[in-house]
């Protein structure tokens, strides 16, 4: 499952980043953006419930929020607060970091 949330991570990233935020084509950013909502949603609501006091808890738990928060930028940015929006860079690059390190932890597995 590790493998399925880092590419949900890096295709996330790629699809909120400000370059091709506008140029993929509308249908497949809502689904990429709903995607990764469901991702962000599993990783905090089951995986990060069940192993809270471990590492990959909090990291999933982190992780997902970063993701929820993407998934947010990419379907409808203006419901979020205005601090977020402004955000969106330090979020992207948390995002990045840990789509890194969960990249990285799976190559070494």
């Amino acid at each position: 499952m590790g493998t399925i949330i880092t590419a949900c991570m890096i295709v996330g990233l790629i699809v909120a980043a400000p370059p091709l935020a506008k140029a993929c084509p509308r249908p497949i950013r809502y689904t990429i953006g709903v995607i990764l909502l469901a991702a962000g949603l599993w990783n905090i609501f089951w995986y990060a419930s069940q192993h809270f006091r471990e590492f990959w808890g909090i990291a999933a738990f982190c992780s997902g929020v970063l993701m929820v928060l993407t998934a947010s930028y990419i379907l409808k940015a203006n419901w979020l607060p205005v601090f977020l929006r402004q955000a969106k860079p330090v979020v992207l690059l948390m995002l990045l970091g840990f789509a890194a390190l969960y990249a990285i932890t799976i190559y070494r597995l």
